[in-house]
């Protein structure tokens, strides 16, 4: 009887571990999609900052127009 209830005990346990191996392996898959955004978004912020300043420079030349044609 003592045996048996070991190997229920076992039994329970590994299923236990089981469980707790897949979810660590789900919160590593979603750590590593986040990381990988981050990093994509960090690649793309000079890009993206250059854009802005380009516009920012366009907007402002067009506002310079538009102030001499109103004089």
């Amino acid at each position: 009887m003592k045996i048996t209830i070991n190997r229920m005990e076992i039994s329970k346990y590994k299923r236990r571990i089981n469980t707790l191996e897949l979810e660590k392996k789900e919160l590593e898959e979603i750590i590593k999609d986040g990381l990988f955004k981050e990093f994509i978004k960090k690649i793309n912020e000079p890009l993206e900052l250059e854009r802005l300043r380009k516009e920012n420079k366009r907007l402002r030349k067009k506002i310079k127009d538009l102030k001499e044609e109103m004089k």
